[in-house]
C-alpha cells in the first residue's frame, strides 16, 4: 500500500484466529479502513470474530494472510519489538478487565504508561496524567488505591491510562461485558468525547447491535464474516 494514507488504520483481506477457553473465532479475508476521531463499533455473537479484528488492528495478533497497515505502512514483517514500539507509542488499549496495578494508586497507574514512553520529569509527568484524569471524571480519585474503586470507575481510570500518550487509535475490547445500563451510556459517552478532543480513531467491540447508536460507524460480524457495515448517524455522531 503507499506509504501516505488518509486512514491511520487499514486491513487488506486479512484472515486470523484466536483460541480462548477452547473456543476458536475467526476473521476471513477482511478489508476494511479506518478514519481518524471515529467511534467504530464491531459487533456480534460471541466468536465471530469482532475480537479477533479488533486485535489485528491493535497488533496484539498477526495475521495468518493479508495485512495490516497503520498509517499507509504495511506491517507485514514487522518484528515483535516493532510492534510493540508502535502500540506503545500510537495506540491505547482498554480490556475487558482493567488489569491496574493494586499497589500503585490511581495516578501512578495512569502515569506509568507516560513515564515508560517519554522519560519526563515527574511535574511534566503529572501535568499530562491530571489532563487525562480530569478528562474521565477521575481527578478527585487520582490519590485512591485502585481496590476501593467501582468496575466502572476502574474502566475509567484505565481509559485515562490509555489516553495519557495521546493515542492514534483507541482500542476497547467488549464493552458491554462488563457496563450496563448507565454505566454503559456514560462510557459511550466519554468514547465520543475522546475521538472528537484526542482526534482518535477509536474502536470498540460488543456484543449489542443497539450501540450503534452511538457511533459513526458500526461493522457486523457472524461466523468469521463481515457482513454489514454502515454509518448510523446515531445519537453521539
Amino acid at each position: 500500500m503507499a506509504s501516505a494514507s488518509a486512514y491511520p488504520l487499514e486491513l487488506c483481506r486479512a484472515t486470523g484466529s484466536r483460541t480462548l477457553g477452547g473456543e476458536t473465532a475467526q476473521l476471513h479475508e477482511a478489508t476494511l479502513a479506518f478514519e481518524p476521531a471515529t467511534l467504530n463499533l464491531l459487533f456480534g455473537p460471541r466468536h465471530c470474530g469482532k475480537n479477533v479484528l479488533l486485535r489485528l488492528l491493535g497488533l496484539l495478533e498477526t495475521p495468518l494472510s493479508g495485512e495490516v497497515c497503520v498509517l499507509g505502512r504495511s506491517t507485514a514483517g514487522w518484528s515483535e519489538a516493532d510492534r510493540t514500539e508502535v502500540r506503545s507509542r500510537h495506540f491505547g488499549f482498554v480490556f475487558e478487565s482493567p488489569f491496574l496495578l493494586p499497589s500503585f494508586n490511581v495516578v501512578e497507574n495512569v502515569a506509568m504508561p507516560y513515564f515508560k514512553l517519554t522519560g519526563e520529569a515527574p511535574d511534566k509527568a503529572r501535568e499530562q496524567t491530571d489532563r487525562a484524569l480530569s478528562f474521565v471524571g477521575m481527578q478527585e480519585c487520582a490519590e485512591a488505591a485502585v481496590e476501593s474503586l467501582s468496575l466502572e470507575a476502574q474502566w475509567r481510570v484505565s481509559l485515562a491510562r490509555a489516553l495519557v500518550t495521546s493515542p492514534l487509535a483507541l482500542f476497547v475490547e467488549n464493552i458491554d461485558h462488563t457496563l450496563r445500563d448507565d454505566a454503559l451510556i456514560h462510557f459511550l459517552e466519554l468514547l465520543s468525547a475522546v475521538r472528537r478532543v484526542y482526534n482518535c480513531c477509536v474502536v470498540v467491540s460488543a456484543t449489542a447491535r443497539d450501540l450503534s447508536a452511538f457511533c459513526t460507524r458500526a461493522v457486523e460480524l457472524e461466523a468469521g464474516h463481515i457482513i454489514h457495515d454502515w454509518q448510523p448517524g446515531g445519537l453521539l455522531s
